[in-house]
Formats: structure tokens, sequence, C-alpha cells
């Protein structure tokens, strides 16, 4: 590992969901889960950015939207008080009904198919009173240096704090390995996605 950077771990601003919806971005363009669902370059380009950006004002609003102080990482989470369920109307409120008429008929299909597997697998397999890992993401050039660590960190922190369990789902086998040096532990490897990455789900119990 590189040198690492020991950084302030904090609740995002309002002022900087822009910023970090830029950052997820970046992550995540190239990323195989996002390009099977949104396979044509150009739509990413522009939904991206938008869907990252109402996603984060709805749960930053429950205190579960985390950042370093440089904003060089972010993690996105269902905090255990929402018990997997945002409500609808917090949804309206952020503008999220728009991913409908933005994807069209063409496109949904994938990225609800994703949503619909996902949902049913953490129903299956974690407690509705959990922390929810929704989305990690590390400036590309800043990875590898304990940032990522340090925003899961605070994520279990809390979920100690509160004696409830921790739950991810991830489509990449490489970050297996990353969530069980964090302390959770593999629950199962699934391809349910026909074309698409594996499902990886795993949970840390305190």
């Amino acid at each position: 590992m590189s040198s690492l950077l020991m950084e302030y771990v904090r609740c995002i601003k309002s002022s900087e969901i822009e910023k970090a919806s830029a950052v997820l971005t970046s992550v995540f363009f190239d990323d195989d889960l996002i390009k099977y669902m949104f396979p044509e370059e150009g739509f990413r380009k522009d939904f991206l950015p938008w869907i990252y950006s109402k996603w984060i004002s709805v749960l930053a609003n429950y205190d579960s939207v985390f950042v370093d102080d440089d904003l060089r990482g972010v993690i996105v989470c269902i905090p255990p008080s929402l018990e997997l369920k945002v409500p609808l109307w917090d949804q309206i409120q952020a503008g999220l009904l728009w991913t409908i008429p933005k994807l069209g008929i063409k496109r949904i299909w994938r990225p609800l198919r994703v949503f619909l597997d996902n949902r049913r697998r953490t129903k299956s397999e974690v407690s509705p009173q959990s922390w929810v890992v929704d989305i990690l993401g590390v400036c590309p050039k800043y990875q590898r240096k304990g940032i990522g660590s340090q925003l899961i960190g605070e994520v279990l922190k809390r979920a100690v704090n509160e004696r409830v369990p921790a739950y991810v789902i991830t489509h990449k086998l490489d970050n297996i390995k990353f969530y069980e040096k964090n302390g959770f532990k593999l629950v199962r490897i699934v391809n349910s996605l026909p074309g698409g990455p594996p499902t990886c789900s795993l949970i840390f119990n305190q």
C-alpha cells in the first residue's frame, strides 16, 4: 500500500453534493456494473452526475453520507432508521421521479433488474435495522491510501455503537478482500444478472 493518508471523516455538507457526485462519476464511469446498466458512454456522461447528486441529497438528510475533509472519497449509506426503505416523498422532493423519463423504456430494464435483485437479496440477508453501504468511491489517484477504509470505518463505528449489522453488495470480486480486511464476512457470490458482473454480498456483525 502507498503511504496512508489520515483523513477526518464527517457528514457531507449540502454545498458539497455536486462535487461528491463528480467524484463518484469519475470512480464508476467505466465500472462493469455501470456499463452493464448504461452501455452508452454519452448517456452515462449526463446521467451519472445527475442521479448521484439526487441520491446523495436524499440520504444526506439522514446524516448517512460521509466524506473525508478533502472530498477525495464518498460513502453513501441507508441508515438503520429507514429500515431499508427510502421514503417516496423524499425521492419526489429530490426529483428522483424524473429517473424514469430520463431512462426511457429502452434503458430502464437493466437498472430495474439490478435494483430488484439487490433489494431482494438485502431483505433476505440482513436485518432491516442495519447500516447498508450503498455506494463507496475514492478518487482513482487517491486509492490504496486508506481513505476507503477510513470511510467504511465511520460507518462500522456507528454500527457498533448502535449494535446493528452493516451490509454491502459489491459487483467486483476484487472488492471482497477490501471489505474482509475491514471486518466484513462474505455471505455469498451469485451470478444473477444475465450478461452482467457477479453479485457479492458481505455482512459485518460486531
